[in-house]
């Protein structure tokens, strides 16, 4: 199984990310990523993309860009399987698993990260790596997919993920979402927009990037 980084926002992915290659790789490595931007085709923030792929190019990495609502499966396939990390970006939660199950890129991806593939998911991608994500719906439109019907996640962990706990828009959301999964018992993990998930095996570590508490990106 792969390493998997879990985070609200895309700056501290980066960061954690960074600091669990080896040294050697930290710049201009040429590891390849697969991101994956098709939770925010309908939103306002497909408007990050160019900054996010600028980002990672800036840190050394050869981004592939694979919108999966458009994608042929052996597009997918290809670009998946001859990637080094799978990065999948924020947005509507309920559309990017949609896109995801309809284009057969979820059960890809699964195989990949058991392969030992890197998977990063940042906000919406943190959710869809979780066992469902039924419990996201105070905090994103379900009508962004009104034919998904099977919300089960990708299962990478066994823990849902609440992302954006201390964010000024969706905060609010998120704490009450939090909230009710306690309440209700369920495993879950609530980050704050500055906060990065590491897991490895049944090894998971919290990292806080204090100087990205204000980030928006």
């Amino acid at each position: 199984m792969g390493r998997i980084l879990l985070a609200s926002s895309a700056m501290p992915a980066l960061r954690s990310l960074l600091n669990t290659l080896p040294s050697q790789h930290v710049l201009h490595s040429g590891l390849r990523i697969a991101y994956i931007p098709t939770a925010d085709k309908r939103g306002i923030s497909r408007y990050a993309r160019p900054l996010i792929r600028r980002m990672l190019r800036f840190a050394g990495f050869r981004v592939h860009m694979l919108e999966v609502a458009g994608a042929s499966y052996e597009e997918i396939r290809y670009i998946l399987s001859t990637c080094d990390i799978i990065w999948v970006g924020g947005g509507n939660t309920f559309f990017l698993l949609h896109e995801l199950k309809r284009s057969g890129a979820a059960d890809l991806i699964v195989e990949q990260v058991a392969a030992g593939k890197t998977y990063v998911g940042v906000s919406a991608g943190a959710v869809v790596a979780g066992p469902d994500i039924d419990y996201i719906g105070k905090m994103d439109e379900r009508s962004a997919a009104p034919s998904l019907k099977d919300v089960a996640g990708l299962n990478l962990v066994d823990f849902r993920v609440v992302p954006h706990l201390d964010n000024p828009v969706m905060g609010r959301a998120a704490r009450a979402i939090a909230a009710a999964e306690r309440e209700e018992g369920h495993l879950i993990h609530a980050l704050g927009d500055a906060w990065t998930l590491v897991v490895k095996g049944k090894n998971v570590r919290t990292h806080f990037h204090h100087s990205l508490r204000h980030h928006s990106l």
